[in-house]
C-alpha cells in the first residue's frame, strides 16, 4: 500500500467530510442529541489517536504502511472498545457515518468504516 491509499485507507475512519464517500442520505444519521454527539465524538477521537501514530508510522516508515496500525496495540484496542461500546448503545449506526456539529464545526465518522478497519488482521509477532 502506498502513501496515498494509507491516507485514503486512514481517511475512513477519520473526521472527513460526508461527500468525499458519495454517501446518500439514507447512509448518514445526523446527530443532534448531545448524548450522542459525546459518543460520536468519542469514537472520532479514539480513531484521530490511532491515526496520528498511524501517519507518523508512515511518514517515517516504521513499518509497511498497511501494517503501521498493528504498531499501536494499545490505541488499536481503544478504539475497538469504543466502536464495541458505541455499537452496544447505538446499533442503528452500525455501518453508517454520523455526522454532527460540535463548537461551529461539522464532523462525520464512519462507523462502518471504523468496523471494516477493525476487522482487518496484524500480522503475527515479529
Amino acid at each position: 500500500m502506498n502513501k496515498s491509499t494509507c491516507i485514503a485507507f486512514l481517511s475512513i475512519c477519520l473526521v472527513t467530510s460526508v461527500t468525499s464517500y458519495g454517501a446518500g442520505p439514507e447512509q448518514i444519521v445526523s446527530l443532534a442529541k448531545p448524548a450522542d454527539i459525546r459518543d460520536a465524538s468519542s469514537m472520532d477521537q479514539a480513531i484521530v489517536r490511532l491515526s496520528n501514530k498511524v501517519m507518523e508510522c508512515v511518514q517515517r516508515k516504521l513499518a509497511p504502511d498497511n501494517e503501521c496500525f498493528c504498531l499501536y496495540p494499545q490505541e488499536l484496542s481503544q478504539v475497538r472498545e469504543t466502536y464495541e461500546g458505541t455499537i452496544k448503545h447505538h446499533p442503528q449506526w452500525k455501518n453508517k457515518m454520523v455526522s454532527y456539529t460540535h463548537e461551529g464545526r461539522t464532523f462525520a465518522v464512519s462507523i462502518g468504516g471504523v468496523s471494516r478497519q477493525l476487522d482487518v488482521k496484524c500480522p503475527q509477532s515479529r
